[in-house]
């Protein structure tokens, strides 16, 4: 290796340049990566939801003054099934893809133990309305379901709870019949998936949801899911809103609309930030991929020009052109595992930095091998020309240089 290092410390500047890109490169690939895999994760996880295509939700029932009684709102219920098209009504407090209510709370939570961070659904008859797949267990009996739900003691009563949820809580067993912990919730089913309604921390807790029977007493942002028999969604949902309009009346907050919204409709708009987001960290790793490519190929080529007499005079001396292409390509690999392990430690730097500001999950290491692989791969594609261009150099350019 020394003869191979040797020029490199003579003429430093060109390395330099080449370390200092490389490592450039390798952190922000490495962040970029991870930030990456976390945005893509929701768009392409199993939501759970059953023939979305028949699936609406009416929400944006906001009241004047006090929270709407659970009793008018199962009337309303009721009603809503009467509406021609209109296949099964669940009436609920929260529901997936709407941001409007949502209830979080951590289960689990033990000294030293931090919990598991869950979204949980209430509402009438949502296994059947969503669609879900029940794996294990059983659905809420109706007795379970028509129960309204104190929220001051909300963490009592049956649950069911999603299979990546239970083989979180319950390691070394089946989840049915056991306590919730940390509650005096019974799991009384599993189902197969259900995407909670926040999404931060990657493909991690994607699925840690919990559902609940029942209705609170009172709640001031009540929706329904509602399954349709008719292709017709648009008349279904103006039909509906007006039997709401009729129900509710003078009692909605002044200027908010009610809306009917298709499934997939909000599922599109609570994924749109991801979406753009993945695009926006696509483009910026290709770019700086693509200028790294681009300023190696550059740096190294004016590298090989400068050394044509010496590489001229190695083939006089006998140097085969493999000889000449495997000397570049190990140089041009010396400097770019520099370059790498320089990248690696400004990687983690910024890591630190994005965790302290913008609450960042900590950089996994499988992502520094995986960007130091990228770089090297890259390091020597980007070499590869000007090394073939080297290794074609004929004897006699180092007489004529004499």
């Amino acid at each position: 290796m020394l003869h191979i290092v040797k020029p490199l410390l003579r003429r430093p500047l060109m390395p330099l340049l080449v370390v200092l890109q490389v490592a450039l490169a390798c952190a922000i690939a490495c962040n970029a990566l991870f930030l990456l895999q976390q945005k893509v994760a929701p768009l392409v996880a199993p939501d759970g939801i059953g023939d979305p295509g028949n699936l609406v939700f009416l929400h944006g029932m906001f009241p004047r003054g006090d929270p709407w009684p659970a009793a008018q709102l199962r009337g309303l219920e009721d009603e809503l099934r009467g509406v021609p098209g209109v296949q099964g009504v669940g009436y609920a407090a929260t529901l997936p893809m709407v941001s409007a209510a949502q209830f979080t709370m951590d289960v689990g939570k033990r000294d030293g133990h931090a919990g598991v961070s869950t979204t949980m659904y209430f509402g009438d008859h949502l296994v059947r309305m969503l669609g879900l797949r029940m794996e294990s267990g059983r659905d809420f009996t109706p007795e379970e379901a028509a129960a309204d739900i104190d929220l001051g003691s909300g963490r009592d009563g049956p649950v069911i709870i999603t299979r990546a949820l239970a083989d979180r809580l319950f390691p070394d067993g089946e989840a049915v019949g056991k306590l919730l912990p940390g509650t005096n919730s019974p799991v009384v089913g599993v189902v197969a998936h259900l995407m909670r309604n926040k999404f931060i921390q990657g493909n991690r807790d994607l699925d840690y949801t919990i559902l609940r029977p029942g209705v609170p007493k009172q709640w001031p942002a009540p929706m329904y899911a509602v399954r349709l028999a008719t292709p017709d969604k648009a008349q279904a949902c103006k039909s509906m809103l007006s039997l709401v309009q009729r129900a509710l009346g003078s009692k909605l907050l002044p200027g908010q609309h009610i809306q009917c919204d298709a499934y997939p409709d909000l599922r599109d708009q609570m994924l749109a930030p991801q979406r753009a987001a993945v695009w926006l960290l696509s483009g910026v790793t290709l770019i700086v991929l693509v200028v790294t490519l681009t300023g190696i190929m550059g740096m190294t080529g004016y590298w090989v020009q400068q050394r044509t007499r010496s590489i001229g005079v190695r083939r006089a001396l006998g140097a085969k052109r493999s000889d000449v292409l495997r000397e570049l390509l190990i140089e041009n690999l010396v400097v770019a595992a520099v370059g790498v392990v320089v990248g690696l430690i400004a990687a983690c730097g910024i890591n630190l930095w994005l965790m302290r500001h913008y609450e960042l999950l900590r950089l996994p290491v499988v992502y520094l091998p995986l960007g130091a692989a990228l770089l090297v791969a890259l390091g020597q594609l980007a070499v590869l020309a000007p090394a073939r261009r080297a290794s074609r150099i004929p004897p006699i350019v180092a007489t004529r240089a004499l």
